[in-house]
C-alpha cells in the first residue's frame, strides 16, 4: 500500500483525502494543541511529532508522498506579506530540510513525491519571486520533476470559493520518468459543478463589524479563521453557519473536529479556526490520485 506522511497536519484535511484515494497515514507532524487533540482522537495509532523546526526527515517513518500545507500568514494579501522570509511561511524551508533528510536517510528511496498547498498569494509574494524561490529549494533538495496549479474547491463538490496553490515535485527517477505531462490535467479533470449551499440558502457572506461583505450566490467565500459564514435566503433572518456546516463546505465528516483525544470537545471558535485553516479534502484526493497513478506500491 502506498504511504503518505503530512507535515503542518492540521486536523488532517490532507490525511482524509489520501486515505480516501487508497494511501495509508504512516506519519503527522502538528504544533497546535487542539489541532493535536483531533488528530489524537481520529488517527490514535499514527505517530505523531509536534514542530516541523524539532523533526529531523531520518526520524521520522519513511512515507511515498509527504504533503506540507505551510502557514500561508506572511504570504496572505490580507496580511503584512512578509513572504519566504516571513517567520512562519518561512517554514517552507523547514519541509525542504525533512524531505532532504528522508531521502538521505533511506537511500533515496523515499519520498517519491512531495505536494505542498497554500494561498494564491503565494504567486505574487516576494514581489513574485516566492514561487520561483520554492522551485529552486525544490530542484536544489533534488526534485526531478516540479509542477504547480491552482485549484478551486468548488468545482470538487463542495460549494465554497477557495482557490489554493499546490505544488507537487517528484524525486524518484522511476517515478519521473512515468509523469504525464500535464501531471495535473485540471481542464480534464473530474472537477463537478459545486452543489447547492448548505441549509438550502441562497446568498452567502461574511458579517464583518455588523457589516455585510459582498454575498456569493449559493457558494460561500473562502472559510476564515476568525469568523463564521452567514447565510440568508428568501425572507428568513440572517445565521451563521454551525461548524459542522463548515466542515461539510471542507468535505470533511460531520464533527471532524469536534472530539478530542483527552475525552473533551473543542469550542465552536476553535472548530471554525480549523476549518480555515484547513485542507479540503476531496481536492487532496484528487491529487493523491493522480499522484498514485504514476507509483506503484513495490
Amino acid at each position: 500500500m502506498l504511504t503518505h506522511g503530512s507535515l503542518f497536519s492540521g486536523v488532517g484535511g490532507f490525511d482524509l483525502g489520501f486515505e480516501a484515494a487508497g494511501f495509508q497515514t504512516a506519519f503527522q507532524v502538528e504544533w497546535d494543541k487542539h489541532c493535536q487533540q483531533v488528530l489524537g482522537y481520529r488517527w490514535p495509532d499514527v505517530p505523531r511529532w509536534d514542530d516541523v523546526s524539532d523533526v529531523s526527515g531520518a526520524e521520522l517513518p519513511v512515507a511515498d508522498v509527504i504533503s506540507y500545507g505551510f502557514p500561508c500568514q506572511d504570504l496572505s494579501v490580507a496580511g503584512k506579506r512578509a513572504g519566504l522570509d516571513g517567520e512562519r511561511s518561512g517554514l517552507f524551508f523547514e519541509a525542504v530540510r525533512i524531505i532532504k533528510e528522508m531521502r538521505e536517510a533511506s537511500d533515496g528511496r523515499f519520498p517519491r513525491w512531495a505536494v505542498a498547498e497554500n494561498v494564491a498569494g503565494l504567486l505574487t509574494a516576494d514581489g513574485g519571486d516566492a514561487m520561483a524561490r520554492c522551485i529552486d529549494a525544490l530542484a536544489e533538495a533534488g526534485a526531478l520533476v516540479v509542477e504547480w496549479c491552482v485549484l478551486d474547491a468548488q468545482w470538487f463538490g463542495v460549494p465554497q470559493r477557495r482557490r489554493r496553490v499546490f505544488i507537487a515535485s517528484c524525486f524518484d527517477s522511476a517515478t519521473a520518468g512515468r509523469c504525464p505531462d500535464p501531471l495535473f490535467p485540471v481542464a480534464e479533470s473530474d472537477a463537478r459543478h459545486p452543489q447547492q449551499a448548505p441549509g438550502n440558502g441562497e446568498w452567502m457572506f461574511y458579517r464583518t463589524h455588523g457589516r455585510h461583505d459582498q454575498a456569493q450566490h449559493q457558494i460561500t467565500p473562502p472559510l476564515k479563521t476568525v469568523s463564521s459564514v452567514c447565510i440568508a435566503g428568501g425572507d428568513s433572518s440572517p445565521r451563521s453557519l454551525t461548524p459542522v456546516e463548515h466542515e461539510r463546505l471542507m468535505g470533511w465528516p460531520d464533527d471532524h473536529t469536534l472530539h478530542r483525544a483527552d475525552g473533551k470537545t473543542n469550542a465552536d471558535s476553535s472548530r471554525y479556526k480549523m476549518c480555515g485553516n484547513g485542507v479540503v479534502a476531496p481536492v487532496a484526493r484528487w491529487v493523491a490520485k493522480h499522484l498514485a497513478a504514476t507509483m506503484s506500491s513495490s
